[in-house]
C-alpha cells in the first residue's frame, strides 16, 4: 500500500510548525529570563548604589540624622526614626508637605505579628477605620541583641518601590551600627567624667593633674556645687545607663552642668551652682528637681536621695558627708514618701547625732524628752505645734505667735505649760533648747501628725503620706 504525497508533506509541515512553535516559546523563556536578568542586575546595581551611598553616609560622620535624611532622600518618602521607648527621634521628608506620622504602638498593633530583633522588613497596612491612613515600612533598629529602635518608612507620596525595601533594612542595620558607636563613645566619655567626679570628691590628686583631666573633658573644676547621694532602692544596683539617664535629666531640669560616679550603695552626683544664686535657692531648686527626676525613672522612684549645702571645690568632700549623713537619717527613721529627698539644711546639725546613733537608744532620748508631750492627750498637739514654730522662728515669741495666729502671752503661756509638763525651759536655756530641738527633729522624720512634713521644694509642707 502507498502513502500518498499529500499527507506526508501535511505531517512534515505540521512536524516542523511544531518545532517552530517549541523554538518560539523557547526564545520568549530566553527573552524573559534576559528581561528578568536585566531587572535583577539593574536592581542589584540600584542596590549597589543604595549601599554606597548610605555607608557614605556613615562613614562621613553625620550621624543618625544624616543617614535618616538619606533614606528619605533615596526613598523619597517620608522616615521616621522611634527611639527603644517608642519616642520620635527624628524624621525627614523629601516633600514640602509634612506628613504627620502615628504613634508607633498604633504601627505595630497594624502588622499581623510583632516583629523580633531580625533584619526583615515588615509592612503595617492600612485598614478602613484603623488608625494607619496609609501602609507603613518598618525595621528593627538592633545589634548584639539591644534594641534601639524602630525605622518607619510612609508609603507617600508614591506607592512603594523594589528597592524600598532594601534602602530600609541597610538604613537601620546602619542605624544600629551609629548606636553602637556612640554608646561606646558616651560609655568612654562617662568613665572618664565619673573618674574625674571621684577625684573632686576626694580631692586627694595634684591639682595639676586634676586641672588638666578637667580640661580636656570640658569641666569647670573651679565652680561651686551641691553633692546629691542617691542610695539604691532596696540596695539593688542600677545600671551605668540609668545612672547616666538620672543625671542627663538633671542637667535637663537645671540646665546647669552635673558630675556622676556610682558609689557602693548609690549613686554620687555634682550639681553645678549657678554663681548668681543664693545657697539656699540652689539648694531648694537642686532638691526640687532630683525628686522630680528620679520619680520619673522606675529603679529610682522610690530611692532615698541626700542633698548637701553648696560647697566650694575644697569642700566637697564635706558636701560628700552631709548628702550621706542626710540619707543614713532618712534611712533609719523617715516613715513619709515625702521625706524621700532632703537636705542637709532640713535637718541641721542635729543629723550627726541621728546618723551615728542606734535607733533605740534614739528612740527612747525622744521619749525622755519628749514624752509627756506624746500621751495624745488634750493640748499636747498645740504644745508640739508651738514648740516647732518657735524654733523655726528662732526663738521669737513675737513672730511665733504671728504665724501661729496668737496673742504673745499665749506663745509665752504654752512655753511655760512645756517646762511644767516636761522640765524643760525652752525660753532659756540653750541646752534644753538643743535636746527639744533634736527631738522634734525625729518627730517630723517619722512623720508625727501635728508637725509640718519637709517640703521638696525647701517650704515645710502638710503631714504626708507613710512609706508602705
Amino acid at each position: 500500500m502507498t502513502n500518498e504525497p499529500g499527507t506526508e508533506d501535511e505531517r512534515a509541515v505540521g512536524h516542523l510548525r511544531a518545532l517552530l512553535a517549541r523554538a518560539d516559546a523557547r526564545v520568549q523563556e530566553l527573552e524573559q529570563d534576559l528581561a528578568r536578568s536585566e531587572r535583577l542586575r539593574r536592581d542589584a546595581d540600584a542596590r549597589t548604589a543604595v549601599d554606597r551611598r548610605l555607608v557614605d553616609c556613615a562613614r562621613d560622620g553625620g550621624g543618625l540624622a544624616a543617614l535618616v535624611r538619606t533614606c528619605s532622600h533615596l526613598t523619597g518618602k517620608p522616615v521616621t526614626l522611634f527611639d527603644h521607648d517608642g519616642r520620635r527621634t527624628m524624621s525627614a521628608h523629601v516633600t514640602s508637605t509634612t506628613v504627620p506620622t502615628p504613634p508607633l504602638a498604633d504601627i505595630l498593633d497594624s502588622l499581623e505579628s510583632r516583629p523580633h530583633q531580625n533584619d526583615r522588613v515588615h509592612v503595617a497596612n492600612a485598614a478602613l477605620g484603623g488608625s494607619l491612613s496609609r501602609r507603613k515600612m518598618i525595621a528593627s533598629v538592633h545589634a548584639g541583641g539591644e534594641r534601639f529602635g524602630w525605622l518607619v518608612l510612609d508609603e507617600h507620596p508614591a506607592a512603594f518601590g523594589a528597592v524600598d525595601e532594601f534602602v530600609v533594612a541597610r538604613s537601620a542595620q546602619l542605624l544600629a551600627h551609629e548606636y553602637g558607636v556612640q554608646k561606646r563613645i558616651a560609655r568612654v566619655a562617662w568613665n572618664a567624667r565619673s573618674s574625674l567626679t571621684r577625684q573632686l570628691i576626694r580631692g586627694t590628686n595634684e591639682s595639676a593633674d586634676l586641672a588638666s583631666s578637667a580640661e580636656y573633658l570640658g569641666v569647670d573644676i573651679d565652680a561651686d556645687r551641691v553633692v546629691v547621694y542617691v542610695q539604691d532602692a532596696d540596695r539593688v544596683r542600677t545600671s551605668a545607663v540609668l545612672d547616666q539617664a538620672l543625671a542627663a535629666r538633671l542637667e535637663r531640669a537645671l540646665e546647669v552642668e552635673v558630675l556622676a560616679t556610682r558609689g557602693s550603695d548609690g549613686v554620687m552626683l555634682l550639681v553645678e551652682a549657678p554663681r548668681h544664686s543664693g545657697a539656699l535657692t540652689s539648694v531648694a531648686r537642686v532638691k526640687s528637681a532630683a525628686a522630680q527626676a528620679s520619680s520619673t525613672i522606675p529603679s529610682f522612684a522610690s530611692a532615698i536621695i541626700g542633698v548637701s549645702s553648696v560647697c566650694t571645690p575644697a569642700t566637697l568632700a564635706r558636701g560628700y558627708r552631709e548628702a550621706r549623713e542626710v540619707v543614713l537619717c532618712i534611712d533609719r527613721f523617715a516613715q513619709l514618701t515625702d521625706h524621700r529627698v532632703m537636705a542637709v539644711d532640713d535637718l541641721g546639725p542635729a543629723r550627726l547625732f541621728l546618723a551615728n546613733s542606734s535607733t533605740t537608744a534614739v528612740t527612747h532620748y525622744v521619749d525622755d524628752v519628749l514624752g509627756p508631750l506624746l500621751t495624745g492627750t488634750p493640748g499636747t498637739a498645740d504644745l508640739l505645734v508651738t514648740l516647732q514654730h518657735y524654733f523655726d522662728a528662732s526663738r521669737s515669741v513675737r513672730t511665733s505667735a504671728a504665724r501661729l495666729g496668737l496673742h504673745e502671752n499665749t506663745v509665752r503661756l504654752r512655753l511655760a505649760r512645756v517646762h511644767g509638763v516636761t522640765g524643760l525651759d525652752v525660753a532659756s536655756d540653750a541646752n534644753d533648747q538643743l535636746s527639744v530641738q533634736t527631738a522634734l527633729l525625729l518627730l517630723r522624720l517619722q512623720g508625727h501628725p501635728a508637725l509640718p512634713t519637709f517640703g521638696n521644694d525647701g517650704v515645710d509642707g502638710e503631714p504626708g503620706r507613710k512609706f508602705a
